[in-house]
């Protein structure tokens, strides 16, 4: 219901023109500001409220239903709700009755009911009181990193684009370099067309001097004059056969072309370029997957494509040691776990079951088990007639005791393991280290467990 504002005049007869400014909840009075000043001085320990916020934060000790005005005597406990005896009246009518049919009783026969609830309630305020603030610094403190997140993922964004449009401008500037050079290199020079049209004047200012040249050549106080202009006129003509061969070599561009090209799978690849990993929460805490979307991806869908799912680290070789020992008290019976290996090669290979580790020395069969190599974006499902999914051992890790393909062979500790996998155990079996179907050592650089939570 929309809060009414209070607007009230003063209860004075001679002042009931002036607004009133407060509310005495002994005198059940409204007052003027002239009012107040001599209601203070008579009564300076009456509890007054100003009139300043909406009508229904004011507790006048009246009924507030319209044309009630009655004082608050009965609590409805079905509505948890002070009412007046008008609210009670078995006869309806148009503001009545409200409460005639709820369970009431009169506000006395609740005082110490109330009275020790209030002191319940004091002391949950300061329970509470002592545990907001952390929890709002807390708040803040999230609030403040997530905020940093969003803003260096944002430069980051900024600062990768930045770089391949600079990279982009490079290769532009270099490819119409390579396209002048080319030009120039090996088709017509454009001073080979500014020359060629000089040709013609350059024939004809040379023929010209050839001729006075030629009559004045038994001149012998000439002669030395004659020969230089012979020579200029030898280098003229030179320069002019040159450019005329350039010329006539020319004519073989007419069906050379060069042209520019490139692959279009380029141009979708940018128009897909980058992702924002929103989800890699999943697996948050792995050193292994380092928030590769990709990877997560292909994890996600392959546990469970329909539904949502958390994760919680069980286990991390190069932080709780690589013995059986600590394998099995950290990750026995945590129900569906999902393994993740990383070999010294840097392939990243692992495998998921929804049942339980423990050191029963048993074979357990869950048609949910897979196997999975990330490198490869391959998954291996258990084949119908499979009965071997995991093996439990007390002396082994979760590869080593059979994970399908991962066999326990006698090594030492859980950084060692050994590919095997039964023909019959997964369905189209190839994983990246098989080694063409033989047996294959592996080193582990990493490994970790994680418990799945399916939501």
């Amino acid at each position: 219901m929309e809060a009414q504002i209070i607007n009230k005049k003063c209860s004075l007869k001679k002042h009931n023109q002036n607004e009133a400014i407060f509310f005495c909840l002994e005198c059940k009075i409204y007052m003027c500001n002239k009012c107040e000043n001599y209601h203070s001085e008579l009564f300076p320990n009456h509890n007054k409220h100003k009139l300043e916020t909406n009508i229904n934060e004011i507790f006048t000790g009246f009924c507030k239903e319209e044309n009630h005005n009655n004082p608050l005597l009965f609590l409805c406990k079905s509505h948890n709700q002070l009412c007046c005896g008008a609210c009670l009246s078995k006869i309806k009518k148009k503001g009545n009755g409200q409460h005639s049919d709820c369970d009431v009783c009169l506000i006395e026969d609740i005082k110490e009911e109330k009275k020790n609830k209030l002191k319940e309630n004091i002391e949950n305020l300061k329970i509470l009181s002592n545990s907001l603030e952390p929890s709002i610094n807390k708040l803040k403190s999230l609030y403040e990193k997530i905020n940093e997140n969003k803003e260096n993922v944002k430069l980051n964004i900024q600062k990768i684009f930045t770089n391949i449009r600079t990279a982009l401008n490079e290769r532009e500037d270099k490819l119409l370099l390579e396209v002048d050079e080319i030009y120039n290199n090996i088709f017509i020079k454009d001073e080979i067309i500014k020359e060629s049209t000089k040709l013609p004047n350059k024939i004809k200012t040379s023929l010209e001097k050839a001729n006075l040249i030629d009559k004045d050549w038994n001149n012998d106080s000439k002669l030395s004059l004659c020969i230089n202009e012979c020579l200029n006129i030898e280098n003229n003509i030179k320069y002019i056969n040159e450019i005329n061969d350039k010329i006539k070599q020319s004519q073989n561009y007419n069906e050379i072309n060069i042209d520019f090209s490139f692959d279009q799978k380029f141009i979708e690849e940018i128009e897909n370029f980058g992702y924002i990993s929103y989800y890699n929460y999943i697996f948050k805490d792995s050193l292994i997957l380092k928030c590769n979307q990709k990877y997560i991806e292909n994890l996600k869908n392959w546990i469970n494509e329909k539904k949502k799912f958390k994760t919680k680290l069980l286990y991390r070789k190069t932080r709780d040691g690589d013995s059986y020992y600590n394998f099995h008290k950290l990750c026995d019976n945590q129900g569906a776990n999902l393994v993740i290996i990383k070999t010294t090669e840097g392939n990243i290979i692992g495998g998921y079951t929804s049942l339980d580790w423990d050191n029963h020395s048993s074979w357990k069969n869950d048609k949910d088990t897979f196997l999975y190599s990330l490198n490869d974006n391959k998954i291996f499902r258990k084949s119908q007639n499979s009965k071997f999914s995991i093996y439990c051992y007390n002396a082994a890790g979760p590869w080593l005791p059979y994970f399908g393909f991962l066999k326990y062979n006698g090594r030492k500790n859980l950084s060692q393991g050994q590919i095997l996998c039964r023909g019959d155990e997964f369905e189209n079996y190839n994983l990246l280290l098989n080694n063409n179907g033989k047996d294959k050592n592996f080193d582990a650089e990493e490994v970790e467990v994680y418990k799945i939570i399916l939501n």
